[in-house]
């Protein structure tokens, strides 16, 4: 609008000056008179900047007027109540595609629920993908934050400055129920209106999310408007910015213990959090169970066979000078250094077989095809695979980015993990992790490799040598967690989100509570912790009184026989570690 409103600003003094200069009234121009007519240009410039200015924010408070009554009338409507007479049948896992981990743990829950019960209908939403989102939220929230840390705005390497600046500023709660900032949350919630619709079109049995995004807007839903719409949160950062605090929130799942430990010192129950780790893929749990009785070579073999890109026949060979078998390191393609890091990882004297995964990164590929390979290295370019299951788990080092994905499955697979370029904020805390559980090592410049990585990989380690390869991979080991999609998709589907979302809606809790407080915090701090103690037979009874004002819960069966299901699960029935 303010580039429209500039544009015919511009046409009209352009044609007010051809009228002066074809009726030759400039030659009646004084200097002054020129000199006010350039600053009621400029003046008329910025005029136009702010009214487009005001009607852009204009546009805003409309959009937060239409979600809020969006969210009022739906909330009115929403007379269904969450049955689970067949269990749960519908699933929706959201996430928003700002960086691949969040998009590829969502996934990995969807390919999970369905070889768990092909029977339930799962659906993954993109939240940064129209038409969910309106294209100004995408281009702020998802692109412009992309070209800063990939240090290809305006600002240069200062973008990256600033995101590392923002994301610990903004790491504090809001108020008792949610962490980030009120405004910066309305006006996001105004731009997802389509995603708004869909909750009330689809009307999934639970929600699973793997990005703070979603979460913010349903739990503003229960505490506003009481809506009933189960919802559980699955951390995809090995730490806990105060973004994931989002509340009420029926269950937390944790990728580590000190993330147990921050989301309960922000206010999260411990009986609400279960640290299962960060859901990988479950061909990584099937290909790491039938590797695990084979040998070395063995598993080789399995990785030449099984690979959807061919590899070289002689990536494998032993070295002819040592007769030692090559470490094989794997190179995922790190973007804007990956060149870098490839030419230092061939001046390694330790030979090696290297496989660099360049993605869809045709053109990188095509660089690194340019570079001359030493004779005692192996190397595989290969571009997008999605056999990377295969290739890990055959593995012994991995060279990437410290994504929160990508290192879960390198811990999986026993890997020591080499990190290089980790974005500000949240990538930087997942290398710190790493290095503090000495699973891996931390280059602030590529060419430390060779003499980081050397002494490690080589057979004649220096006495001083405070680890070894063996060393980093046993650490690794301690922190895999390879089975946590599979709990995470138990839990979702024994429908305990509802009982959960039922204990804190029920009438005992909120019929004494005014409305205009029911955004409160009390309900979230009175929530009972769980304990093997807590779990007795009289106690089901507590939660067939729990749907006492449900006009749809007469119908189905007491919760008593169905909470049954949830004691086989275990989850209730076992103390926490």
């Amino acid at each position: 609008v303010s580039g429209l409103l500039g544009f015919l600003f511009e046409v009209g003094l352009f044609g007010l000056s051809w009228y002066f200069w074809k009726c030759s009234g400039w030659r009646h121009v004084h200097a002054y008179e020129v000199f006010f007519f350039i600053i009621a240009i400029g003046f008329l410039l910025v005029l136009a900047k702010i009214l487009g200015t005001l009607l852009h924010v204009m546009v805003i408070f409309v959009q937060i007027s239409r979600y809020n009554r969006v969210a009022r009338d739906a909330a009115k409507a929403n007379e269904r109540r969450i049955a689970l007479r067949d269990g749960v049948r519908k699933v929706l896992i959201c996430h928003a595609s700002v960086g691949s981990g969040h998009k590829r743990a969502a996934e990995a829950i969807d390919a999970t629920i369905r070889l768990l019960n092909a029977e339930v209908v799962t659906r993954v939403v993109d939240l940064m993908e129209p038409p969910m989102a309106d294209p100004t939220l995408i281009f702020f929230y998802k692109d412009w934050y992309l070209r800063l840390v990939g240090g290809e705005s305006i600002f240069g390497q200062l973008g990256l400055l600033c995101v590392g600046f923002f994301f610990d500023r903004a790491n504090s709660l809001e108020d008792d129920f949610t962490g980030g900032g009120f405004l910066t949350r309305r006006i996001t919630q105004a731009f997802l209106l389509n995603f708004l619709q869909l909750l009330y079109e689809e009307k999934p049995d639970v929600v699973v999310h793997t990005h703070f995004l979603a979460p913010q807007l349903i739990a503003s839903l229960r505490r506003r408007h009481n809506f009933r719409m189960p919802h559980v949160t699955v951390v995809t950062d090995m730490d806990v910015h105060a973004w994931w605090y989002q509340q009420p929130t029926d269950h937390y799942f944790a990728p580590r213990a000190l993330a147990c430990h921050q989301l309960c010192e922000m206010g999260v129950p411990y009986g609400d959090i279960t640290v299962s780790g960060i859901p990988i893929m479950p061909q990584f749990w099937e290909v790491l169970e039938a590797t695990k009785s084979l040998n070395l070579q063995a598993r080789r073999r399995r990785l030449m066979s099984n690979m959807d890109q061919a590899l070289p026949p002689n990536l494998f060979e032993d070295d002819p000078e040592s007769g030692r078998y090559r470490p094989l390191i794997v190179h995922m393609s790190t973007g804007r250094i990956a060149q870098d890091v490839y030419e230092n990882l061939l001046t390694l004297t330790t030979p090696i077989s290297l496989v660099v995964v360049c993605g869809r990164q045709a053109d990188v590929r095509e660089e690194l095809m340019q570079v001359e390979v030493p004779d005692h290295h192996r190397v595989a370019l290969l571009g997008f695979t999605r056999t990377l299951h295969e290739l890990l788990a055959a593995s012994d080092v991995i060279v990437t980015k410290p994504g929160g994905l990508i290192a879960s499955e390198a811990l999986a697979c026993g890997l020591m993990v080499v990190v290089v370029d980790p974005y500000p904020g949240q990538e930087e805390r997942n290398a710190t992790m790493l290095l503090e559980e000495g699973a891996g090592i931390w280059l602030w410049d590529p060419t430390d490799l060779r003499p980081k990585l050397d002494p490690i990989l080589g057979s004649n380690s220096p006495v001083s040598q405070r680890a070894t390869l063996k060393d980093y991979q046993r650490n690794a080991l301690k922190l895999a967690k390879p089975r946590a999609a599979f709990e995470i998709a138990e839990y979702v589907l024994t429908g305990e989100a509802r009982y959960r979302m039922l204990e804190e809606m029920s009438p005992a809790r909120t019929c004494d509570i005014p409305r205009s407080q029911r955004g409160s915090r009390k309900p979230f701090l009175e929530r009972p912790h769980m304990t093997l103690n807590d779990v007795q037979p009289q106690s089901f009874s507590d939660f067939d009184e729990s749907t006492a004002g449900d006009t749809d819960a007469a119908e189905e069966e007491p919760l008593t026989r169905r909470f049954t299901s949830l004691l086989q699960f275990g989850r209730l029935a076992r103390p926490r570690p």
